[in-house]
């Protein structure tokens, strides 16, 4: 945890105003829930993030998703990825911070491997901001444009939940 040399004080009704950059930083807007944790003598604020509060029915969509497509089916999101010890190439994961479906071929998705990949980004978005994706890399089996409707379902339910 880093310093930043700001000090706020609270208004008589309790309110503390987040300064502008640490709102453009982390992406905060007005309407974003936030969480607050107490430790010690301090106070830690984090930015609610549904997506944590679903990573075990997330982990559900992957496997029904593997078992329908027969191919690995990932969840790029932060939490996701340390629970299911995924090392991904950073590259690859820049790559998939899309806000569109895209199709991609020839690119190295583990860190530990140098096998090349092709596959599909189904991309979670809300409110033009960016949650998380599927991604089906297609080891086994190509995969046919009318089977993706049960992906693009669930990244709606997912993208729909960000937005309540």
């Amino acid at each position: 945890m880093k310093a930043t040399g700001i000090v706020r004080r609270l208004d008589d009704l309790g309110r503390l105003v987040i300064p502008k950059e640490i709102r453009k930083q982390y992406r905060l807007k007005e309407g974003d829930s936030i969480e607050f944790f107490t430790e010690n003598d301090r106070i830690l604020i984090q930015k609610f993030d549904v997506m944590s509060k679903n990573i075990e029915e997330i982990c559900i969509m992957c496997e029904t998703l593997q078992a329908m497509y027969q191919n690995t089916v990932l969840f790029i999101q932060e939490e996701w990825l340390q629970r299911n010890q995924y090392h991904l190439q950073e590259e690859f994961v820049r790559l998939t911070h899309v806000h569109r479906v895209c199709h991609f071929e020839g690119k190295q998705v583990f860190q530990d491997m140098d096998k090349l990949h092709k596959g599909i980004i189904y991309p979670i978005t809300a409110y033009g901001d960016w949650y998380g994706a599927f991604v089906v890399l297609l080891e086994k089996r190509e995969v046919k444009e009318e089977e993706y409707a049960a992906m693009e379902a669930f990244a709606q339910l997912l993208a729909r939940q960000q937005m309540q």
